[in-house]
């Protein structure tokens, strides 16, 4: 008899990670994250505590995407600041759904972070602004390109830093 399949740690956050992108973690349950991996609950509250510490984990994976593609984002000639905020409303439009969870999750952008190898703080004019382009972008009522969006965040950070 070939031995069962071993459901990993990492196989069940990549899946659940996965399934987050495409329906956004609130859709999650252990069984239908079971079904998507062919296998019972078992290894899913084996590896997690519970579906909480699923959502941390999912999250936190969440979060460095994001950073990762802010920091792909990136323009030299503009202030570190403003090309986080560039590449977050971008990440918010791309990927909807791991932003809602980023979001909600109380974690986003609201402290600092490091780039470049220095620590930013953020302008709250700016992030409010920011999340207000997400959150009219999402009830579609801010119908913006990226490169009408990238101008609309230029124009704010200049007049926020004047």
């Amino acid at each position: 008899m070939p031995p069962k399949k071993q459901i990993t740690e990492a196989m069940i956050l990549e899946k659940a990670f996965a399934l987050t992108r495409e329906t956004g973690f609130e859709r999650i349950t252990a069984r239908g994250l079971a079904d998507a991996l062919h296998c019972s609950t078992q290894p899913i509250y084996r590896a997690f505590q519970d579906m909480a510490a699923l959502k941390t984990a999912v999250t936190k994976q969440a979060v460095a995407q994001m950073m990762w593609f802010v920091m792909e984002q990136k323009d030299d000639s503009l202030p570190d600041e403003l090309n986080v905020f560039i590449g977050y409303v971008r990440f918010a439009d791309r990927e909807k759904k791991l932003f809602q969870l980023i979001f909600t999750s109380g974690v986003g952008m609201l402290g600092q972070m490091m780039t470049a190898g220095r620590q930013i703080r953020f302008d709250s004019d700016m992030l409010i602004y920011a999340n207000g382009m997400i959150m009219m972008s999402a009830y579609q009522t801010l119908r913006r390109s990226p490169a009408e969006q990238r101008a609309m965040l230029i124009h704010a950070y200049e007049a926020f830093h004047r």
